[in-house]
């Protein structure tokens, strides 16, 4: 097991605050090294690497501020990444926090209105149940950003399409 020096998962330090439609977030992309992807978001994450899915988990210690994770389901490679809003007590989004600095080069991320998706990306799929949108990438590979419980995007998630992390 990998952990921070602090002890603790701490939210990602990422360098780079790009998210790359379909295909990355800040600097994490499918079959990228878990090393390498944990070392892209500036190794604050609790990374359990026993047998199995591996992952990172970062978390912050206000719930408020959202929470982001990478799995890995095979060959220690990038299978799945994830940014994810906050809650508060009652269950309800919030949106602040670091991982709101996570954008698309059309300006959209975590908290942003989901009729933008759209219009930034016309070949966007609205996902069924009207929970998102889905934009495809490379073989198998697709972004989803939610909007779960509101109009507003809660999170983006990028997965390989062959392991399901």
């Amino acid at each position: 097991m990998l952990l921070p020096a602090s002890g603790f998962a701490a939210l990602p330090k990422a360098r780079d605050s790009r998210i790359v439609v379909p295909s990355s977030i800040g600097g994490v992309s499918m079959e990228q090294r878990l090393k390498d992807a944990d070392k892209a978001w500036g190794r604050t994450g609790d990374c359990d690497l026993s047998p199995g899915l591996k992952s990172c988990v970062y978390e912050s210690e206000d719930p408020l501020e959202g929470s982001a994770r990478i799995d890995a389901a095979v060959h220690k490679r990038v299978s799945s990444v994830e940014i994810r809003a906050g809650r508060d007590e009652e269950g309800a989004y919030v949106f602040k926090g670091k991982l709101r600095k996570f954008r698309t080069a059309e300006g959209i991320g975590l908290g942003d209105l989901g009729r933008k998706v759209p219009k930034a990306y016309p070949e966007a799929i609205k996902t069924a149940g009207k929970t998102g949108y889905l934009i495809e990438g490379k073989a198998k590979s697709y972004m989803t950003l939610q909007t779960l419980g509101g109009k507003r995007i809660t999170a983006i998630t990028i997965v390989d399409g062959f392991h399901q992390g």
